[in-house]
Parts: structure tokens; C-alpha cells; sequence
């Protein structure tokens, strides 16, 4: 999965707003994002879904936090930043 420039920068800026923009480690494995400091892992998935209604595709995208053996899923990427921003202050 490769990150969209929205999560992108909204990521670097949570980094450097909690003072920790180099010491993350962000690796990506099997479709997951994830960020780990100081042993502690913090993980996100996006997945688009394309489902067909009336004759006509849609296309919505879902947002997943924890682990990739027991995921949450969110509304947006607002709440996956939201819970990124959360999981900085600890």
C-alpha cells in the first residue's frame, strides 16, 4: 500500500508535532502501515472496495487500525489521524 499525499503529510506533521519526526521506524508489510517507537506498534490498513449497485459501481475506501489478526475499522482517515495523534501522546 502506498501512502496518499494527505496521509502522507499528516503523518509528518503529527511526527513533528510530537518531536519525534526521527525516531518512528514506518515500514509497510502485506498491505499495512506500520509505525513503531520505542516497542510500541501502531498500524493502519486502507483498503479500496468497489461494490456494484443498480447497474453502477461504487468505490468507498476503508480504514483499519490494530493489529492485521484483529482489526477496527474506521469511518476516514480523520479518525485513523485522530487515533495516530492519540497513540504519539502516550
Amino acid at each position: 500500500m502506498r501512502l496518499l499525499p494527505t496521509e502522507h503529510k499528516d503523518i509528518m506533521n503529527l511526527l513533528k508535532a510530537a518531536g519525534l519526526e526521527n525516531e518512528i521506524l514506518l515500514t509497510k508489510k502485506t498491505g499495512w502501515v506500520h509505525l513503531k517507537h520505542k516497542g510500541e506498534v501502531f498500524s493502519f490498513h486502507r483498503k479500496k472496495v468497489t461494490t456494484l449497485e443498480n447497474g453502477q459501481f461504487s468505490d468507498t475506501v476503508e480504514y483499519y487500525v490494530g493489529s492485521p489478526r484483529n482489526p477496527e475499522k474506521l469511518a476516514d482517515w480523520p479518525h485513523v489521524a485522530a487515533r495516530l495523534e492519540a497513540w504519539l501522546e502516550k
